[in-house]
């Protein structure tokens, strides 16, 4: 577990230090193809033994997906990532309905092929993130639970030798938010709580 350790501690390093200097916009990269190609480079032939899915808030993909559910008519037929972003969009779309019909921010089922990684996650119980953030949270867990649907990590996952999480990066506050089964949620990873999700990590449990 040092790998992850050190990327939680950078995370306080961070949050002490150069956090206010942070760039304000940045891409994200999205990619079908490679994916599973990177996975298996980095888990069977790397020996990684953590895999991070990591959104951010204000992302432009996550953004252009909501409008396209909202506004149907802005589809553009030429574009690639119109396309895109519908077909695998999808899943994500319906959970954030999920979560706007229920004033209560209960729980959103994410059900995975292997009971092991299925989960529940309240996404912003405290209603303070808008639309589309909430949305960029919700598919940062659809894509831990697309990852955690190769075949090829079956029995890396199974064995424990490899271990799935979710963060989630404020692009305007700097702070770093990494999920934790044993909450159901996305927590703020500061000085209070680093060592309890170490210990999180040393179990299995995010």
């Amino acid at each position: 577990m040092p790998g992850l350790q050190k990327i939680l501690n950078g995370v306080i390093r961070f949050r002490q230090t150069v956090r206010k200097d942070l760039v304000k916009q940045f891409e994200q990269i999205l990619s079908v193809t490679t994916e599973p190609a990177a996975l298996e480079l980095a888990v069977k032939r790397g020996k990684i033994n953590h895999v991070i899915v990591c959104g951010h808030s204000d992302c432009k993909a996550i953004n252009t997906l909501y409008n396209l559910h909202k506004c149907p008519k802005s589809f553009d037929a030429e574009s690639p990532m119109d396309h895109w972003l519908r077909r695998h969009g999808f899943n994500s779309i319906k959970k954030l309905e999920k979560r706007l019909a229920d004033k209560t921010a209960g729980p959103i089922e994410f059900v995975s092929d292997n009971p092991l990684f299925s989960f529940q996650a309240i996404i912003d119980p405290e209603d303070k993130l808008n639309v589309e953030d909430k949305l960029s949270q919700i598919n940062t867990l659809q894509q831990l639970e697309n990852v955690a649907s190769h075949g090829f990590l079956k029995e890396f996952l199974e064995s424990q030798t490899v271990d799935l999480h979710a963060m989630w990066f404020d692009i305007y506050t700097g702070e770093m938010h990494m999920f934790s089964k044993p909450n159901n949620r996305f927590v703020l990873v500061d000085e209070s709580n680093v060592e309890e999700l170490i210990d999180e990590v040393d179990k299995h449990q995010t």
